[in-house]
């Protein structure tokens, strides 16, 4: 497997960012391809890969914005070559905190980001599927992933995801660095190397310098001094100079062979089961009205919650999802209950449509 991604690796690096398809690839990208061509492939037996990779985060002076999103897709094209899942379109945003100080670097908040990728993997399984896996380029991305795991598990969904913190990644990682660097890099000798094989016309390896200032320092990195702020001017954290190209092919062969790993094991493993909610969903039925008369009706059918706002009902094309206790979600209106002191649900805080409004529940 190994010499086909090699062989497969340093063709990308060659092509770039072309739009063109290897013809060898056993995957289908769900962007190239009909919704009818989509409704036939997306069974409950598919698999759907998800890259998840920053497309504006600074990497140091030296390497693009968009160096994560470089290695998610360039890690995609990588298993289309090994597996016949289905790749979604690659996540550009996500939670990174710790780069907002730097001019062009985006973030999106915590729930927003767990939110994102609920709400693409319910989209997506509303039409078949159950196992979803996430390429994830990113370290502080992993615990919002984890909090979308654990919601989905509850409605018999299955997500899993990369991790570099994981032993096997770590094992596969670190015998290609040149100099041991303890705790998490960035914009270092791996990442370098990295888009150095993806897109080496967009590094600038002259700007590529050791910069260790935020080493196992945790908080905002800032590239001019501020008070509880890390300072990183150059905002690489470890040693870029050490980039090559050839370190580039091969942690991107030893990473996509992780992937690779995760994605059969997902396949072959047992589906979590539905949480039956029935009973739970008891205390929330009922009508509630607002201040000016309008009413929210709440019901549920096999195990999930339905809604009627203001006389439009909804209940054939969208539900209520539980993504925490009391606090539900849809694709048009959103819902906190909220319950008084004897546990008993009164009234609800609601948002729709960027308005905000409470509802208030009429004794049954």
């Amino acid at each position: 497997m190994k010499n086909i991604i090699l062989t497969a690796l340093i063709a990308i690096s060659l092509a770039g960012n072309a739009q063109t398809r290897n013809k060898k690839n056993k995957a289908v990208f769900l962007e190239d391809i009909s919704w009818t061509t989509a409704q036939q492939l997306l069974t409950p037996d598919a698999v759907v890969v998800i890259p998840l990779g920053a497309g504006a985060k600074e990497h140091g002076p030296h390497l693009p914005l968009s160096s994560d999103f470089i290695q998610a897709e360039g890690c995609s094209e990588l298993l289309a070559l090994e597996r016949k899942v289905i790749v979604a379109p690659t996540l550009n945003y996500g939670f990174y905190p710790a780069f907002i100080e730097y001019p062009g670097s985006t973030t999106i908040s915590f729930s927003t980001a767990t939110d994102m990728v609920l709400q693409v993997v319910r989209s997506l399984s509303n039409h078949g599927p159950k196992r979803f896996y996430i390429i994830n380029i990113g370290i502080s991305t992993t615990p919002t992933l984890e909090a979308a795991s654990k919601i989905l598990a509850a409605e018999g969904i299955l997500m899993y995801f990369s991790n570099y913190d994981r032993p096997n990644y770590k094992a596969a990682l670190d015998p290609i660095k040149v100099q041991p660097f303890s705790g998490h890099g960035h914009a270092d000798e791996i990442e370098t190397s990295n888009v150095l094989n993806f897109r080496a016309d967009l590094v600038d390896m002259k700007k590529a310098v050791n910069d260790s200032s935020g080493k196992n320092k945790s908080g905002i990195l800032t590239p001019v001094p501020v008070e509880g702020g890390v300072y990183n001017a150059t905002g690489i954290n470890g040693n870029a100079s050490l980039g090559t190209k050839e370190k580039g092919r091969s942690s991107m062969i030893a990473f996509a062979g992780e992937v690779v790993k995760d994605i059969d094991s997902i396949t072959t493993c047992a589906l979590p089961e539905i949480k039956d909610r029935t009973a739970e969903y008891l205390k929330f039925e009922g009508t509630y009205v607002d201040a000016s008369g309008k009413k929210l009706i709440i019901n549920q059918t096999d195990n999930q919650l339905f809604f009627v706002w203001n006389g439009r009902d909804f209940r054939n094309f969208v539900h209520l999802s539980m993504d925490a206790e009391d606090y539900f979600t849809s694709l048009f209106i959103d819902v906190l209950f909220v319950k008084n002191e004897d546990g008993r649900v009164t009234k609800a805080w609601c948002k729709s449509r960027g308005e905000n409004f409470w509802v208030t529940k009429i004794a049954q």
